[in-house]
């Protein structure tokens, strides 16, 4: 056992697995008890011929790689360990003889399907025109890793929080935006910043909103499979 695999908490180590006739039952080291069903362990696959590590995403070439419509509607393991380091290790037979698949066990016990596992995942709060925004400052949030995680953890229940003393300069609000991380490109030629007034589409965009007194509240591309996020 890895000194790494020690320091985990017992929720995060795999006690026994068991073999069922369609998944895996998992045993932790906390008693807890998770059951992964094959198909979706199968689907999960992180391995280099299912997925792309540096773009983080399923390898779906075409002819090669991961094509949910080719797998086996009821996939067969031919093996099933605990490996060294505390993974789930599985080798697959049936139609797909020697494919391996290994899964981290932090990684699959926050995916636990299970109903306690459930009921303990955090529940978004639906709020009206009575719920008290909170305020945070931004000096303490730039400077408090705990006063961050605070505000991170408000956003993440209430969607909406108001930070309040910030410098009225560019500098400082990029500051408060990559202190959550990175900022990321949108799809359309418009910089969070600065505006190319040269581009005829980014100018087109920035006078669609050019007569409104004040942009109200509101989310965008909710349509997206995976919209902008924190």
């Amino acid at each position: 056992m890895t000194t790494l695999l020690r320091q985990l908490k017992a929720a995060f180590r795999i006690e026994s697995v068991a073999v069922t006739n369609n998944g895996v039952q998992v045993t932790w080291k906390d008693g807890h008890h998770s059951f992964y069903h094959n198909l979706w362990l199968r689907d999960a696959c992180h391995c280099p011929e299912c997925f792309q590590r540096d773009t983080l995403s399923l390898n779906s070439s075409e002819g090669e790689g991961h094509d949910p419509l080719k797998m086996p509607l009821n996939p067969i393991t031919e093996a099933v360990k605990v490996d060294r380091e505390g993974n789930l290790d599985i080798v697959w037979g049936g139609q797909e003889p020697g494919h391996h698949s290994v899964f981290d066990p932090s990684w699959l016990r926050v995916h636990c399907q299970t109903d306690p596992a459930l009921k303990q995942r955090r529940k978004p709060q639906l709020w009206d025109s009575s719920v008290s925004i909170p305020h945070f400052d931004y000096h303490e949030v730039m400077k408090d890793d705990w006063a961050l995680l605070l505000w991170l953890d408000k956003m993440l229940e209430l969607g909406v929080v108001i930070i309040d003393n910030v410098p009225k300069n560019r500098e400082s609000f990029q500051a408060l935006i990559e202190r959550i991380g990175p900022i990321q490109e949108r799809y359309h030629p418009t910089h969070i910043f600065t505006l190319d007034t040269a581009n005829k589409l980014a100018g087109n965009i920035h006078h669609a909103y050019q007569y409104m007194k004040r942009l109200d509240n509101h989310t965008d591309h909710v349509s997206y499979n995976v919209p902008p996020r924190l």
